[in-house]
C-alpha cells in the first residue's frame, strides 16, 4: 500500500504528524486483518442444521413502541421451519403503547390459524405488567414476562430483529454442543426510513460486525449480543434470571457474563440475524450511536481505546490536513479508502443483507472517528425516551431519580 514511499518518509515530519502516520498506517494493517477475519470466521455456504431432538422454545419479545416496520418483523418469528413447540410471549408495559396493538393483533392471527408458514405448535401471549424492577426497562419486562416461561429453550431477541426461516433450528442446533450454556448472533443493519438509518446500519455492517469477527479470530473477544440469545431454562434459572440484569444497560454482556460464570460458553452461531434501523434524523443516529460507544467504554476501558486502530479514514483525512497532497499522507488516506472498500465487499459477499451505497462509505467512516471521540465527553445517555447516568461498572441511573433526591 505504501509502494513507492522511502522509510524516512513517514518519519521526517514533525511528531504529531508522525503520529498520525503510524495510527494512520496501523489502522490500514487492522482493517487489512479485519478482512481475513470476516472470510474466515464466516463460512459463504449457507449451513442448513436442526437440533437432534427439537426443544420447546419460549421466544422472549420486549417491546417498546411502534418501530417502522415491527408487525413485519415479528412475523418472522412466527415463520419459523421448527418441529417443536413455540411459544412467543410479548411484552409490554401499558396497554396504551402502540406496540402492544401490534402484538396482540399478532396473538390473534395466531390464534385463529390465520398466519402463514407458521409451525403447527406455535402459540403466543401478550404480557401486559407495568411493574418496574430497576433502571432497565427492557429487563424490566423480561422478568415480567418470566413467569409465563414454558419452553425448555429461552430465545431473548429484540424487537427489531429480522429473522429467516430456519432461525430457531439452527439456534437450538448450536445449543447441543458441549459445554455450550448460551448462543449468541451477530447482526447486520437494515435501514428502515431513509438516509441517516442506511448511515446507522452501515456502521453496524461496516464497524462493529468485522471488529467483532476480529476479537473472535484473535480469542479476544466473548460477546453475548441482545440481537439474539438462547439458553436452557435451567441456565437462565442457574444465573437467577434476569433479576441481575435490572439496572445494567448492557445487559446482554452481564447475561454472558454469568453464564461464563457457571462454567459454561457462550458461542457465536455461524449465521447472522437482520436489525432494523429506523433512524430519522441526524439527532437519533448520534444519541443511538454515542450510546452504544459509552457502553462498550463502560465495559472494556483498555480495549475501547484500542479501537483507536479501526479508523484508517480517520487518521488519514487527520494527516493529508497536516501535511496537504504530501507524498505519505496521501498514500496513506489512499490506502485507508482502499482498504475500507475491501472490507466492505467482505461483509457484503459473506453476508446476506443489503449492500450499501460505496460512496458513502468514507464519510460513514469520518462519523465513526466523530463518535469515537465524542464519547469521551461527559453527558447523558437517551434510551427509550429517557435519560440516564452511566456509571463505570454499567450501572444506568434514570435521571429523574438523581433529581428527585437532589429535590428532596
Amino acid at each position: 500500500m505504501l509502494t513507492g514511499l522511502e522509510a524516512g518518509d513517514l518519519f521526517d515530519a514533525s511528531l504529531p504528524l508522525s503520529a498520525l502516520y503510524l495510527l494512520a498506517f496501523a489502522s490500514c494493517l487492522y482493517t487489512v486483518l479485519a478482512v481475513f477475519a470476516v472470510r474466515r470466521f464466516f463460512p459463504r455456504a449457507h449451513r442448513a442444521a436442526a437440533p437432534n431432538i427439537a426443544p420447546s422454545v419460549t421466544v422472549l419479545k420486549p417491546l417498546y413502541g411502534a418501530e417502522p416496520g415491527l408487525r413485519e418483523h415479528l412475523l418472522t418469528f412466527c415463520r419459523q421451519d421448527f418441529a417443536g413447540p413455540v411459544h412467543i410471549l410479548f411484552g409490554v408495559h401499558s396497554a396504551a403503547d402502540p406496540a402492544a396493538a401490534v402484538a396482540r393483533r399478532i396473538v390473534e392471527a395466531v390464534r385463529a390459524g390465520e398466519i402463514e408458514g407458521a409451525p403447527a405448535g406455535l402459540t403466543a401471549e401478550l404480557v401486559i405488567d407495568p411493574a418496574r424492577h430497576g433502571g432497565n426497562g427492557k429487563v424490566d419486562s423480561l422478568i415480567n414476562m418470566s413467569g409465563a416461561i414454558a419452553g425448555e429453550v429461552v430465545v431473548l431477541a429484540d424487537s427489531d430483529i429480522i429473522v429467516a426461516p430456519d432461525y430457531l433450528n439452527r439456534l437450538t442446533a448450536a445449543l447441543e454442543g458441549e459445554g455450550v450454556g448460551a448462543v449468541t448472533c451477530l447482526y447486520r443493519g437494515v435501514p428502515m426510513t431513509g438516509f441517516w438509518a442506511r448511515l446507522c446500519a452501515m456502521g453496524v455492517d461496516y464497524a462493529f460486525l468485522p471488529n467483532v469477527a476480529t476479537g473472535l479470530a484473535l480469542k479476544l473477544a466473548k460477546p453475548c449480543i441482545g440481537a439474539t440469545i438462547a439458553l436452557r431454562r435451567e441456565v437462565l434459572e442457574g444465573i437467577g434470571g434476569f433479576a441481575p440484569l435490572k439496572d445494567q444497560l448492557a445487559d446482554d454482556f452481564v447475561l454472558g457474563a454469568l453464564v461464563r460464570g457457571l462454567g459454561l460458553n457462550v458461542v457465536v452461531a455461524d449465521f447472522a440475524v437482520l436489525h432494523a434501523h429506523g433512524e430519522r434524523g441526524f439527532s437519533d443516529l448520534w444519541r443511538q450511536e454515542i450510546r452504544w460507544a459509552r457502553t462498550i467504554r463502560s465495559l472494556d476501558p483498555a480495549g475501547y481505546f484500542g479501537t483507536l486502530v479501526t479508523h484508517p479514514v480517520g487518521w488519514g483525512v487527520l494527516a493529508f490536513a497536516f501535511h496537504p497532497f504530501g507524498a505519505g499522507a496521501t498514500a496513506l488516506l489512499l490506502a485507508g479508502l482502499l482498504c475500507r472498500r475491501m472490507l466492505q465487499d467482505a461483509v457484503d459477499t459473506r453476508f446476506s443483507g443489503e449492500a450499501h451505497p460505496r460512496g458513502l462509505l468514507p464519510f460513514r467512516d469520518l462519523l465513526g472517528f466523530c463518535v469515537f471521540w465524542a464519547s469521551f465527553w461527559p453527558g447523558h445517555l437517551r434510551w427509550r425516551g429517557h435519560d440516564f447516568d452511566l456509571r463505570d461498572d454499567g450501572v444506568m441511573t434514570p435521571v429523574e431519580d438523581e433529581r428527585a433526591e437532589v429535590a428532596g
